[in-house]
């Protein structure tokens, strides 16, 4: 899938002094300590996409509903020997019993003490069934490139609106920068903080900082980088020789050591504690295409989420007042599942929306059913509500951000499903047209 060119560790530390002095930096719009107060004044976003398509139906589905038991050969089951009993959730939409995978324990328990909140039945309203194109779209906030050539993310577009600043405002952390943040000159892709460092001796930084005095644009940018990776390299641990000692989480938390997205939140929960103003972090995590042996590699999939959202919250506790984390797929898989044990692409979704200022406990959203004539094109879970509506609630309730308009072009109106507590922004108010 396709990702935007960003810096590679090395090169960010190698090429960010020559950027600055040609007024190219990825740095050069930042500030200092005036930016990383803004940015604790607001939430930590988190987004994480789930590429491939995730199997909302087999995430979280009503097991009660003799349409969805009938079309599902690997159904989640109502009640069974020992562990493998769908975990019942409550709250579910049309009194039907909703439940959520086995695997997903952490979740249920994030769940049940209201800090997590489900989405259901939502997703992109252009009806691809492409990986590709519905991957692109939903990075870049849109249902139609063709009528809305956007060259710009929908992450980009927010921090634009909303004036981004501090050291690090902004981060991917894969290789490289997903579509999300496709023109925010000030994000970065940092899979490790380890190795966010410069390389260089202490001679060499000296005459880096005396090169880079000045109120030019390119003497503040050089500056900024410095000082970022200064920052980041006080925060790391080290031996009496130097070596650099494993991240300490909080509150007794335990990231396991293999798995992608735990590692990938602990650069978060790292970076965010720095103080380096971090407000947004985009995460994507790969190998949710399930057309065959869903059984065997589903529940793996989900563990892993599940356990690595729960330790990267318990790490978190002290930030849950302004941390919003928000789980997406760019499609929902068929309700009927295929002959491989797998299921097919689909069209309707879920969405996970964490923090503490959530109205957990709750399945948000309109339930369509699993009727043949209540399906879209008589296959799939149909899309009752806009994935962007979430995001727009999210970005006007708990970032401020009065531009959704201008972040989400072509969503005709601002529409809260009331899964995110706050008070909107000056000049947005529930039902209000953005278009």
């Amino acid at each position: 899938m396709p990702r935007q060119s960003g810096f590679s560790r090395r090169q960010f530390v190698a090429g960010c002094c020559g950027a600055a002095l040609a007024g190219g930096s990825r740095l050069l719009s930042i500030s200092f300590a005036a930016d990383a107060a803004q940015a604790r004044s607001r939430d930590l976003l988190v987004a994480i996409f789930l590429r491939g398509g995730m199997d909302g139906l087999n995430f979280v589905a009503p097991v009660n509903d003799p349409h969805y038991v009938a079309a599902r050969s690997a159904a989640l089951r109502l009640s069974d020997k020992g562990d493998s009993a769908a975990l019942p959730l409550g709250n579910g939409p049309a009194g039907l019993d909703f439940r959520i995978h086995p695997s997903a324990k952490s979740l249920k328990e994030l769940y049940d003490s209201k800090q997590l909140a489900i989405v259901h039945a939502c997703g992109l309203t252009n009806g691809t069934r492409s990986h590709f194109e519905a991957q692109d779209l939903m990075d870049r906030g849109v249902v139609d490139l063709a009528r809305q050539n956007i060259g710009t993310g929908w992450l980009t577009r927010h921090l634009q609106s909303t004036g981004a600043g501090g050291l690090l405002p902004a981060i991917g952390t894969s290789d490289s920068l997903p579509n999300s943040l496709l023109g925010f000159d000030s994000a970065a892709a940092v899979p490790d903080p380890n190795a966010f460092s410069f390389y260089g001796d202490e001679s060499q930084l000296a005459a880096l900082r005396s090169l880079y005095r000045g109120d030019s644009l390119a003497a503040r940018g050089g500056a900024a980088t410095l000082e970022a990776l200064r920052v980041v390299s006080s925060h790391l641990k080290r031996d009496k020789d130097g070596n650099l000692l494993p991240y300490q989480p909080e509150n007794g938390a335990q990231y396991p050591g293999n798995a992608s997205l735990a590692s990938s939140l602990q650069t978060v929960a790292r970076l965010a504690k720095m103080d380096v103003g971090l407000q947004c972090a985009a995460i994507d995590v790969d190998g949710w295409d399930t057309h065959q042996n869903q059984s065997g590699t589903f529940p793996g999939l989900i563990e892993q989420v599940s356990g690595a959202l729960a330790v990267f919250y318990n790490d978190m506790s002290r930030w849950h007042d302004r941390l919003s984390v928000v789980v997406m797929s760019e499609f929902g898989r068929r309700l009927k599942s295929n002959e491989s044990d797998g299921t097919d692409h689909g069209h309707g979704n879920l969405m996970l929306c964490l923090g503490g200022n959530v109205n957990g406990g709750q399945i948000h959203g309109r339930w369509p059913g699993l009727a043949t004539e209540q399906l879209d094109d008589r296959a799939d879970l149909a899309v009752t509500t806009d994935y962007r509506a979430v995001l727009a609630e999210l970005l006007a309730r708990r970032v401020g951000d009065a531009a959704i308009a201008s972040v989400f072009p072509g969503l005709k109106k601002y529409q809260p499903l009331g899964v995110f507590r706050g008070a909107e922004p000056d000049g947005l108010t529930p039902g209000s047209a953005l278009s």
